[in-house]
C-alpha cells in the first residue's frame, strides 16, 4: 500500500524545493478548480515539472492534502501551547482552527482536508502517519483524566471521538467556521467534567 511521507520526514531529501512547488501549485489548483475536479496533470504544469515528479512527491492528490494537515495541525498546537488547563486548550482548538480557515480565504479547502482524515481514501495508509493534533489532544486528555476530563472517559478513546466529532462538525456544518463557534465549544464541553459557557470570556 502507498504511503504519504509527511514534510517534516522529507525535508532531509533531495527535491525539497520540487515537492513545495508541487504542493504550492496544488493549493492553487485546488482554489482554482475545487479539490475534486483537481487533476494532476495541471497541478504538475503550474508547478513547472512533470506528472512523474508529482508522484515522486505525493502517491496521490490526497496526499497533497494530508502534508497541508499536517503543517495545519501544527501552527494549531503552536497556538494553543500557552493554555494550561484542558478548558482554556479546548476553547483555544476550536478558535485556532477557525483561524487556519479564514488563512486559507477558502472554506472549501478547508473542508476537503478535514474530510480526508474522515473518509481515510484507498491507496492512503493512515495508521502509522503522525497526527501532531492527535498526539496532543491524547495527551491533555490523559493529564486531565483526574480532574477535568468527564468522568469515566478514557483519554485515548476520547481522543479519537473527539477529533472525529470536531472534524465531522467542521466538515458538516454550512458556512463560515467562525459562524459555529458556540456549536462547537458545546461539542467540547461534552468531554469535559464542567462545560464551556455559551460566551466564554476567559481563554
Amino acid at each position: 500500500m502507498l504511503t504519504w511521507t509527511p514534510l517534516r520526514l522529507a525535508r532531509a531529501r533531495k527535491g525539497d524545493r520540487t515537492r513545495e512547488r508541487l504542493l504550492q501549485a496544488a493549493l492553487e489548483e485546488f482554489r482554482a478548480v475545487g479539490f475534486e475536479q483537481a487533476s494532476v496533470g495541471p497541478i504538475a504544469a503550474r508547478a513547472g515539472t512533470s506528472r512523474a515528479s508529482f508522484y515522486f512527491h505525493f502517491p496521490c492528490k490526497e496526499a497533497v492534502l494530508l502534508d497541508l494537515q499536517w503543517r495545519v495541525e501544527q501552527s494549531v498546537i503552536e497556538r494553543t501551547q500557552t493554555q494550561r488547563s484542558l478548558r482554556a486548550f479546548l476553547i483555544a482548538l476550536v478558535d485556532a482552527l477557525i483561524a487556519e480557515e479564514e488563512r486559507f480565504e477558502c472554506e472549501d479547502l478547508m473542508r476537503d482536508m478535514l474530510a480526508v482524515y474522515i473518509r481515510r481514501p484507498a491507496g492512503l495508509d493512515l495508521a502509522d502517519q503522525p497526527f501532531p493534533l492527535m498526539m496532543e489532544v491524547g495527551r491533555r486528555f490523559a493529564a486531565a483524566r483526574e480532574t477535568e476530563l468527564r468522568a469515566g472517559l478514557d483519554p485515548a478513546q476520547a481522543t479519537h471521538l473527539f477529533l472525529m466529532a470536531l472534524f465531522g462538525a467542521f466538515v458538516g456544518l454550512p458556512g463560515p467556521f467562525s459562524l459555529r463557534r458556540d456549536d462547537l465549544l458545546q461539542l467540547a464541553s461534552l468531554f469535559l467534567a464542567e462545560p464551556i459557557p455559551r460566551d466564554p470570556s476567559e481563554s
